[in-house]
């Protein structure tokens, strides 16, 4: 089966980063984001525009490794 993730929205890739158990928070800095691993105490900052394509890379390596054993319903 071929999935396709690439057209995340920002709002869906939020709720996945929330899913996946990190804190999404607005950075001080304009037009970004930070994603916090509380259980990790680590975070990194990325620009919003860019939330959507690293969810989509991250939903690709769980679908081909088998951590994700059914496709996100809805990713429009």
């Amino acid at each position: 089966m071929q999935l396709n993730f690439d057209n995340l929205s920002l709002e869906k890739a939020v709720q996945l980063f929330k899913e996946w158990g990190f804190l999404v928070e607005q950075s001080p800095g304009h037009g970004e984001v930070t994603l916090v691993q509380p259980e990790q105490r680590s975070y990194c900052v990325c620009e919003t525009i860019q939330l959507p394509r690293v969810a989509s890379a991250i939903l690709r390596v769980r679908w081909r490794t088998g951590a994700m054993m059914s496709p996100v319903l809805d990713v429009q």
